[in-house]
């Protein structure tokens, strides 16, 4: 996990979980060794005292200040000067490996491993304060001392210090927000009875910020060490010109780079590669993360493979709706055969322009658990492309699935709810492959509920009858259970699957409780219920994108109807069907219980036409006396042959016959003649 370079350090925007790994990770390194001892308010007041003659924002040095180095120290195997200069020499060591922070930051932990919370913090500030305050040496002397100006020579340092104001400022504030921090964490350690005054919460909450803080305290110091070794590299009036540069080439880059990304999009390509480049691997060969192999990936390996770019918020989605997608995609079935056609890559977008350290830190501990591609560096997009994704893309801060085809095409702006409904079966997840599966969409039980739950899939896979119902009308639910215990009783077997109702309450949880209570229906946890409306709502969402799509399947309709019902309201309603059955019965209301009140009654129809068919007839007229001979075809339909087929004139189940149809033209025949011949 990598955390943004030079963000500043909030600790309120620390989720609870993220913030217990880092202090996790941070505890594994702290081994401190009790008989060093380092008088770290002393040498703080150096630090102080040091940065006064750099920034007047520091307050006037003690008057004996000169004398102020007398800092006391006991257990230390070398001098105190020689460890500040080792951890000054480690931190400007990283400034130029160009790795992670975070990592940088960590290694940095375990060099002062065995000092205590307050010596780490000081020891560090005194060793970037001592880089800093050689910078500022030379540079006050360089005009007035040769020494100073051949020494500043050979650092290659600038003589003029103008163009640097405002980053020299804000280096300042830094250090001096650093300086802060360092002495609340000496105020908290420094003080052992306070802490034995304070109950156990307030003390495990107070160490847990103070570690955080100190973790900050030195990835800042790494950053403030970095700044000041660009500074020291830059030559003579290099500073101005390094502005000015930037200054045009982003102007330039400004004007013409969103152009040529929409210019791009608007033309076919051989392959993939020139949009993915332009798109992510304009600074860096290696843009990409994979943390399933952990290792950092090119965009090389994503050529002749659909790429789905997966946009969304730092935090992605709910914990459920991950795990989900996995399920969906990575653990499908079907992944083993087609997962090589097909990548994910996770572009993560803040809000904001910025990127917060909450921000950063989901991205990191969520990318590094995922099993699919992410951006290395997202917070390094370019604007510009962030603002294509936004703007030609149509992102609101809502996750979405971008696909482009093997050719750098996009093929679908959003494939996002077909993901959901037919995980990795909806590649290549086209808008014309979403068509074709609602015109091949006909089994609606399994369309609703599949990979929600393993008990639900067996239910479909076993040909079982069951229902499916929501409310949120506790009594409602209890005359319910009421009906479901008279069928049971009477021998017919029902299986109920209670799924709540639309962003579920604390009544469905009372709801859940009552069924489990009386074991009447299977029990879905509120998160699985959540993922039974989420498919709904993308059932919605997918229709309404696809059009004509509602009148290429009857059962479709009828799921639409369901939708019109469920959806934006908390109506009591049900769905009965069996297995892969094509055909299902919706009721509403007071349809429910006058449906199922009839079901104890029809034992014996249920013996003949199964419970489907029975509650179809008990709904409709009496059975004539006799059969009316009709005939139906019935075009043929994998499963159809396990279920009862009811005839449609006299609601008598039907007996089944094969007949085979011979589909070869006139044309077709004619060929296969001129082949012979």
């Amino acid at each position: 996990m990598s955390l943004l370079r030079g963000e500043q350090f909030d600790p309120c925007l620390l989720s609870s979980i993220q913030e217990d790994l880092l202090i996790m990770k941070i505890l594994r390194i702290h081994d401190p060794n009790h008989r060093y001892k380092i008088d770290a308010r002393q040498l703080l007041h150096v630090v102080e005292n040091t940065m006064h003659f750099i920034s007047p924002k520091f307050s006037d040095p003690q008057s004996n200040y000169m004398n102020s180095w007398n800092v006391e120290v006991f257990g230390l195997e070398e001098k105190l000067g020689y460890t500040i200069k080792k951890i000054s020499h480690e931190i400007l060591c990283k400034c130029h490996e160009n790795g992670e922070l975070h990592e940088e930051t960590m290694m940095l932990f375990e060099t002062l491993g065995p000092f205590r919370w307050d010596a780490k913090v000081v020891l560090t500030l005194a060793a970037v304060v001592s880089i800093y305050g050689e910078f500022w040496l030379i540079t006050q002397l360089v005009h007035r001392n040769s020494l100073a100006a051949l020494t500043a020579k050979l650092k290659q340092m600038p003589k003029e210090l103008n163009m640097l104001k405002i980053q020299l400022k804000a280096l300042n504030l830094l250090i001096d927000t650093m300086i802060e921090a360092a002495n609340l964490v000496l105020d908290f350690e420094g003080l052992p009875l306070q802490q034995q005054l304070l109950d156990d919460d307030a003390i495990v909450v107070t160490k847990s910020k103070m570690y955080i803080t100190v973790y900050w305290i030195l990835r800042s110091s790494i950053s403030c060490a970095s700044q000041i070794a660009d500074f020291r590299t830059m030559k003579d009036n290099q500073a101005f010109k390094f502005n000015k540069h930037c200054s045009m080439d982003s102007l330039q880059l400004g004007r013409r780079f969103p152009e040529k990304i929409r210019d791009l999009f608007k033309v076919s390509h051989f392959d993939n590669q020139e949009v993915l480049r332009v798109l992510f691997s304009l600074k860096n060969d290696l843009p990409l993360k994979d943390s399933s192999l952990e290792k950092y990936c090119g965009i090389q390996e994503l050529e002749n493979k659909v790429v789905i770019l997966l946009i969304s918020k730092p935090e992605l989605f709910t914990a459920e709706k991950i795990f989900y997608l996995v399920q969906r995609m990575h653990d499908h079935p079907l992944h083993k055969e087609i997962g090589g056609s097909y990548a994910i890559i996770w572009v993560p977008i803040p809000y904001s322009q910025t990127w917060s350290l909450t921000d950063e830190m989901n991205f990191q501990f969520l990318s590094n658990s995922l099993p699919w591609l992410s951006i290395r560096h997202p917070w390094s997009l370019h604007s510009s492309v962030v603002n294509f994704i936004r703007q030609e893309w149509n992102y609101k801060d809502e996750p979405v699935m971008v696909v482009l085809s093997t050719d750098g095409v996009v093929t679908n702006l959003n494939a996002i709810d077909m993901v959901w409904l037919w995980g990795a079966k909806a590649f290549p997840f086209s808008t014309l492959r979403e068509k074709e599966l609602w015109e091949q969409e006909n089994r609606i039980l399994e369309l609703l509920i599949d990979g929600i739950d393993p008990l639900l899939t067996n239910l479909v896979e076993e040909g079982k009858h069951f229902c499916i119902y929501g409310s949120d009308n506790v009594s409602w639910i209890k005359e319910l259970n009421n009906t479901l215990k008279k069928i049971k009783s009477a021998g017919i077997q029902l299986e109920a699957i209670y799924v709540g109702y639309k962003n579920p309450s604390k009544v469905a949880e009372i709801i859940l409780d009552i069924s489990i209570e009386e074991n009447l229906s299977i029990s879905l946890s509120t998160t699985k219920m959540k993922l039974f409306w989420l498919r709904l709502e993308s059932i919605k969402n997918s229709v309404a994108r696809v059009e004509q799509a509602a009148h290429y399947s009857s059962s479709l309709q009828k799921v639409l109807r369901l939708l019109e019902y469920t959806c934006e309201t908390s109506n009591d309603w049900m769905i009965i069907g069996k297995g892969l059955s094509t055909d299902v019965m919706i009721l509403k209301g007071r349809e429910v219980q006058e449906c199922l009140n009839l079901v104890p009654e029809l034992a014996e129809n249920v013996a003949k036409l199964g419970l489907f068919s029975a509650i179809r007839c008990a709904m409709g007229s009496p059975l004539p006396v006799k059969p009316c001979y009709h005939n139906e075809i019935l075009p043929a339909e994998e499963g159809l042959t396990e279920e009862t087929v009811v005839c449609s004139r006299c609601k008598r189940p039907v007996e089944k016959f094969v007949v085979y149809q011979c589909n070869v033209t006139e044309s077709a025949e004619a060929e296969q003649e001129a082949k012979i011949d």
